[in-house]
C-alpha cells in the first residue's frame, strides 16, 4: 500500500500543481515514477524551491511598483533592491551616452565646412599648418629629478685551494678581486683548486650564479697528461701524425690483456736491430693478465722508424721515474722497479743531440690554458728549465739528462733564442702547429665549469726541430698568466663588479 501511494504522482504535491495544466508533462512524470522514483522526488525538490523563487520575485515586482523613484529615498534598502538599482544605473547611463553621441554626430561639420573652417580664437593667428615631411624642432624638456637607484650589495664568492706550490698566487690573484673569500675545505665553495680529481657527479647542477661550482682540473686530464694516452690518441688518428708532435716510441700497458704481445714484440724489435744481437736474451715476465682489451698501435710505429736509435728512455706513464737503457737487461731492471706503483710506461727514442743552455741540456715549458668552452689558449711568455750539470752523453747522472732544476726567465730565453736564430714568433707559430695536431677529449660529458691550465714541455735539437717530450697537469705559471686565466673563465662565470681591462696574456688557439 506504501509503494502505491509512492508510485502515485498526487504524494508529490509540489509536482502536481506545476502539472495541472501540462497533461503531456503529467503523464512523462508518470511514467519516469515507475522505473526511477528517486529521480521524481529530486524534482518535487527542486519545483518546490523554484515556488519559492517565483513568489520571492512577484514580491519584489510588488514592491518596486509601489514606489515611485527607488534611488533617492531616505528609507533603507534591503540586499536585493541595491543589486536592481546597480543595474538601473547602468541602463541610464549607457542611454545618456548614446543620445551625447548622436548630439556630435549630428554637430560635426560636413566634408566642404571643414576645409573653409576658420581659426578657433584659441589658437594662434600665425599658426602655419605643417606640410609633409616637413622638419622641425622640438623645445628641450627639463629633466625630471629622478631619485638614484639604490645599489644592490655584490654576491660575495668562496673558495678553497689545496695546492701548496701555487698556493700564494692563487690567494693574491683572488685578493684583487674582492668579491672573493677564503672558506674551509670542508665548506660549499663556487672555486675550488685542487691537485687530485674528484667525484664530478657531486658539484652541484643548478645554474643560478650564487649555486655554480668550478674546479681547475678536467674530468679526463689523463688524456693530455699521461704519456701512454697522449701516445695512443694521436695514433689512433694517424700514426705519422704521431711522429709529428712526439718522437717514435712504444707503449707498454699492464692494465690490459695486450700487454703480453707487447712486450713480447718489443724485445724482438731490440734484439733485431741492436748491434750485439748474440749477448740480446727475452726475459719473462710473468704478471697478472687482465681481461680489458686495448690498442697501442705499436708495430705500426716501428715500421714508420728509418734508424734504430742508439740510447732510449724508459718512462712510467703518470709518474716521474724513467731510465736511460740501450739493451734489454736495463728494460727488465726498470719495469721490475716501477711495476708496483705504476702498470702505464712509455718506451721513447732519446734525442741525443739537444741544443744547449751554456753547456745544459734544457726545455722549454708553455702554458696551455683549456677553459669552459673546450677553448684553447697558449701563453705568449713561455720560460724554459736547464739541468745543473753540463751535457754529456755518455755520464749516468739523471741531473744531466733527465732532471732540470735551475728555471729560465722568459727574457733570458728569448735572448738566447734569438743568439741562436729562433725568434719568439716563429716558436709559437711551430708550438701551435703541434698542439692544434693533439685531439682535444677532455670534457668529453660536457661538464660546464671546469678549467685547467697544462704545461707543455718541449725540446729543441741542434737542427733546430721541436719536439713535445711531456705535458704536466700541475705546471708552474705566473702572476699575470694566472689572473689573465681568471679573466678568460672565472670572471666569465661569476661576474664581478671591479673588472680592469689590461692586455691579455693568453692567445686563443681555437
Amino acid at each position: 500500500m506504501l509503494q502505491d501511494q509512492i508510485k502515485s504522482l498526487s504524494s508529490f504535491p509540489n509536482l502536481s500543481t506545476l502539472c495541472k495544466k501540462d497533461e503531456k508533462q503529467k503523464q512523462s512524470l508518470e511514467r519516469l515514477l515507475k522505473h526511477k522514483p528517486n529521480v521524481v522526488k529530486s524534482l518535487d525538490i527542486y519545483s518546490q524551491n523554484i515556488e519559492e523563487y517565483l513568489k520571492d520575485q512577484r514580491r519584489r515586482i510588488a514592491y518596486l511598483k509601489k514606489r515611485e523613484d527607488p534611488y533617492f529615498e531616505s528609507k533603507p534598502i534591503q540586499a536585493y533592491d541595491e543589486a536592481l538599482i546597480m543595474q538601473f544605473n547602468r541602463v541610464k547611463a549607457k542611454q545618456y551616452y548614446l543620445q551625447q553621441s548622436q548630439k556630435k554626430i549630428s554637430q560635426q561639420p560636413s566634408p566642404e565646412q571643414q576645409r573653409n573652417r576658420t581659426p578657433s580664437k584659441y589658437f594662434d593667428k600665425n599658426y602655419t599648418p605643417l606640410k609633409r615631411n616637413e622638419k622641425f624642432d622640438i623645445p628641450s624638456l627639463q629633466p625630471i629629478n629622478v631619485s638614484p637607484p639604490k645599489e644592490l650589495k655584490p654576491i660575495q664568492f668562496r673558495y678553497n685551494y689545496t695546492m701548496s706550490l701555487n698556493d700564494p698566487l692563487v690567494k693574491q690573484v683572488l685578493s684583487i678581486r674582492q668579491q672573493w673569500f677564503e672558506v674551509p675545505n670542508n665548506s660549499f665553495s663556487h672555486l675550488q683548486w685542487l691537485t687530485q680529481l674528484l667525484d664530478f657527479s657531486n658539484l652541484t647542477k643548478q645554474d643560478t650564479v650564487s649555486k655554480r661550482q668550478m674546479v681547475n682540473l678536467m674530468e679526463f686530464q689523463h688524456e693530455w697528461s699521461a704519456k701512454s694516452q697522449l701516445y695512443i690518441n694521436l695514433c689512433s688518428i694517424s700514426p705519422e701524425q704521431a711522429l709529428k708532435v712526439l718522437p717514435p716510441a712504444f707503449v707498454l700497458n699492464f692494465k690490459i690483456s695486450q700487454w703480453v704481445e707487447d712486450l713480447d714484440f718489443i724485445q724482438d724489435y731490440f734484439i733485431a736491430n741492436h748491434p750485439q744481437k748474440e749477448k740480446q736474451q727475452k726475459f719473462p715476465f710473468s704478471v697478472y693478465v687482465p681481461n680489458k682489451g686495448g690498442q697501442t698501435f705499436n708495430r705500426q710505429i716501428s715500421k714508420l722508424i728509418q734508424e734504430f736509435p742508439k740510447l732510449w728512455i724508459c718512462k712510467s706513464a703518470t709518474g716521474n721515474g724513467s731510465m736511460l737503457i740501450n739493451n734489454i737487461d736495463q728494460l727488465q731492471s726498470f719495469l721490475i722497479q716501477q711495476y708496483k706503483e705504476q702498470k702505464e710506461f712509455v718506451i721513447q727514442k732519446y734525442i741525443t743531440n739537444p741544443l744547449l743552455y751554456n753547456g745544459k741540456k734544457f726545455d722549454i715549458q708553455i702554458n696551455v690554458l683549456v677553459n669552459q668552452d673546450n677553448q684553447i689558449y697558449i701563453s705568449s711568455e713561455p720560460t724554459g728549465r736547464c739541468c745543473t750539470i753540463n751535457y754529456d752523453l755518455n755520464s749516468e747522472d739523471p741531473f744531466v739528462h733527465t732532471k732540470p732544476k735551475q728555471i729560465i726567465s722568459h727574457k733570458n730565453l728569448v735572448e738566447f733564442l734569438d743568439s741562436q736564430g729562433i725568434s719568439l714568433k716563429d716558436l709559437l707559430n711551430q708550438i701551435k702547429a703541434q698542439i692544434t695536431l693533439i685531439p682535444c677529449k677532455l670534457n668529453r660529458r660536457q661538464r660546464k665549469y671546469c678549467m685547467q691550465i697544462f704545461g707543455f714541455d718541449f725540446l729543441i735539437d741542434e737542427n733546430k726541430k721541436i719536439n713535445l717530450i711531456g705535458i704536466n697537469a700541475h705546471p708552474i705559471y705566473s702572476v699575470t698568466e694566472l689572473d689573465g686565466a681568471f679573466r678568460l673563465t672565472l670572471d666569465k662565470i661569476f661576474p664581478i663588479n671591479n673588472k680592469t681591462e689590461e692586455k691579455s696574456i693568453w692567445i686563443c688557439l681555437y
